[in-house]
């Protein structure tokens, strides 16, 4: 399972570093990095990239994520979540499900979202997180998200929370969203609970937990198709395919002609992944079709 992308279900209250540290426990392996973490509280889909495969992290960072997500309706607290103090409370009693649904309609598409103060974010060179617990005054910058999807899940009207499903752009938090939510229904909230469904092409439904890793590993078979060529995390990007001569030339970090492209296909990114003719991953790079210029991000070999 070296130099490969696999698929891990996080359970909640086990921190995302926490649970890469006993993967590469598991599977003995030396370099391990990750496709974006998850808060300790928070569960689901965490994309572990093992190997030379690491090197890909940059890129599949940038992938949409997709969540569920409960909301909490007349609290707010000062970490958005669950884990917070709360700050203020407010009655809630008279939302109905057509306010939750008006309310979600005016977060979709491009916005600005200003991140939430307890973050990892950094002010200074310094976590905004530990200033905030040092009681220093923490202001963070509006950014822009895009949220192409957000559904009314459920609603239980009588213990004052909604569920909703998200699918957003990299940077999006999810507790700025629930609390934004609640100050648009005039009651404040925060987000009771959150799982990761999906990070770009990968779905939590492949996902294995670590007890059932390590089964795995010890010989049991799982019927979870977790482990993932890395090619598979680059749906739309443009593709080129070479021949073994052209391989050659790429892993020594040298171009290659025109001739020696046995297809090329442009897709919605510009940017190109470059496979062998055995639909291997071995290098992302910049291309100029009409000038043949090509500029190699990285060389994977994978």
């Amino acid at each position: 399972m070296d130099n490969s992308v696999l698929l891990i279900d996080k359970r909640e209250g086990l921190t995302s570093f926490e649970t890469i540290r006993e993967v590469r426990r598991l599977l003995g392996v030396r370099k391990i990095g990750h496709a974006g973490t998850l808060d300790k509280y928070a569960a689901g889909l965490l994309v572990v990239l093992t190997g030379r495969a690491t090197r890909l992290s940059a890129y599949l960072l940038g992938s949409e994520k997709t969540y569920r997500a409960t909301v909490k309706l007349g609290v707010v607290t000062d970490t958005g979540d669950r884990e917070g103090k709360i700050i203020s409370t407010s009655p809630a009693e008279g939302v109905s499900e057509d306010d939750i649904l008006g309310a979600l309609s005016s977060f979709m598409g491009e916005t600005l979202q200003v991140p939430p103060v307890y973050s990892a974010l950094k002010i200074g060179g310094k976590r905004a997180s530990d200033l905030a617990r040092q009681g220093k005054d923490v202001s963070l910058k509006e950014r822009k998200i895009v949220i192409s999807e957000l559904s009314l899940v459920s609603f239980e009207a009588e213990f004052l929370r909604f569920t909703i499903d998200v699918r957003c752009s990299k940077g999006t938090y999810i507790r700025s969203l629930a609390r934004d939510i609640g100050d648009v229904l005039g009651t404040g909230a925060y987000m009771e609970g959150l799982r990761r469904t999906a990070s770009g092409p990968f779905s939590v439904d492949d996902a294995v937990t670590i007890e059932e890793l390590g089964s795995f590993i010890h010989g049991n078979p799982v019927a979870k198709d977790f482990r993932r060529r890395p090619v598979e995390g680059f749906p739309g990007f443009s593709i080129c395919v070479v021949g073994d001569s052209a391989r050659a030339r790429i892993l020594n970090g040298a171009v290659f002609a025109r001739e020696e492209a046995l297809s090329v296909a442009i897709k919605e990114e510009k940017k190109f992944i470059i496979l062998d003719s055995g639909q291997n991953l071995i290098a992302i790079a910049d291309i100029d079709i009409d000038k043949w210029h090509i500029n190699y991000d990285c060389v994977v070999n994978l």
